[in-house]
């Protein structure tokens, strides 16, 4: 079995224990939802995810998606940003349960007020180093952080 069904079949188990502890409902949706978001390799908003369901077929209502991707979050298994934007719709996710922590570059599209042209993700050893000497500092363990850099591109 390919690496990325692996995964795919990781998380869906993760999923089912999550639905169980919590005394949610087992319902295809929300793994047909799951193996979606763990198929892509990019960050989506509801709308986005919304779109690719309907494409492929799947009958579920965009007030499903928001429900889920609430589950989601709670679960550990999607991550939520806000990369400068404003509204609720406008929230982008990305999936999390393998990945390792990472910050992100936005860039905006030169000219615009603040049209996002493309997001960029890394992984800064530097970071490290202030958080652990945040930790130090404060005598706190830090479990996850968030890092986002906005700008434009030199042209």
């Amino acid at each position: 079995m390919e690496q990325k069904q692996k995964n795919i079949e990781t998380v869906k188990n993760v999923l089912k224990q999550y639905l169980q502890e919590k005394g949610y409902r087992n319902t295809p949706e929300r793994y047909a939802i799951i193996e979606e978001i763990y198929n892509l390799e990019h960050h989506f908003n509801v709308d986005d995810l919304y779109l690719l369901m309907i494409q492929k077929k799947y009958q579920v209502s965009k007030a499903t998606i928001y429900n889920t991707i609430e589950i989601f979050l709670d679960a550990g298994l999607i991550r939520k940003h806000q990369f400068g934007e404003k509204t609720l719709s406008s929230s982008s996710y990305e999936k999390s349960y393998f990945d390792k922590q990472h910050d992100h570059l936005v860039i905006y599209k030169a000219g615009s007020d603040k049209e996002i042209e493309e997001i960029i993700e890394f992984c800064d050893p530097r970071i490290q180093g202030i958080k652990d000497a945040i930790e130090d500092a404060f005598d706190v363990d830090i479990d996850r952080h968030s890092l986002y850099f906005y700008g434009y591109k030199k042209r």
